[in-house]
């Protein structure tokens, strides 16, 4: 099911996003995040980027082999102390790229869409996917990271 994606001045946008519900259809959730991830060419999608207020979102781990997790409830456990910074677009934002800062390693944990829990080391752009499509889970959209940025007339980047 492809849904619209949510308005950036939409208040889901800005807020924090509370832990999922046990009663939550995580398959259904994950399949939609996928979905539409793929639907507007992201390599990441949160789900209030599409109206769902879940703590979840779809992310590309691998580029390469084009890997595919879904992280419900994901945590930060560490982040290392190496900061890269590189642009960064959002589909919530597809006229701007902007240079965000970032840790280049960081841990986390999440659950999947069966409730096991994964803990893993990123790095790299999968460091950065993580990074960014959690900061929209916790209300932080990413023009908020850097206080100039690059218009590019409709260009897509995630």
């Amino acid at each position: 099911m492809i849904l619209e994606l949510t308005p950036n001045t939409h208040p889901i946008l800005h807020s924090k996003v509370k832990t999922c519900s046990v009663n939550l259809d995580r398959h259904f959730v994950a399949k939609t995040l996928v979905e539409n991830m793929h639907h507007y060419d992201g390599i990441g999608l949160a789900a209030n980027q599409i109206g769902m207020d879940i703590r979840a979102f779809a992310m590309v781990r691998d580029l390469e082999n084009n890997e595919v997790i879904v992280c419900f409830n994901p945590k930060i456990v560490k982040k290392y102390s190496e900061v890269v910074s590189c642009k960064e677009g959002c589909l919530s934002f597809p006229d701007e790229i902007i240079n965000v800062d970032r840790p280049d390693k960081i841990v986390v944990k999440y659950e999947d869409e069966d409730k096991k829990e994964h803990k893993i080391k990123l790095s790299g752009m999968a460091a950065r996917v993580f990074l960014h499509e959690f900061d929209h889970l916790e209300g932080i959209v990413f023009m908020s990271r850097s206080p100039n940025s690059l218009r590019v007339g409709g260009k897509k980047m995630h």
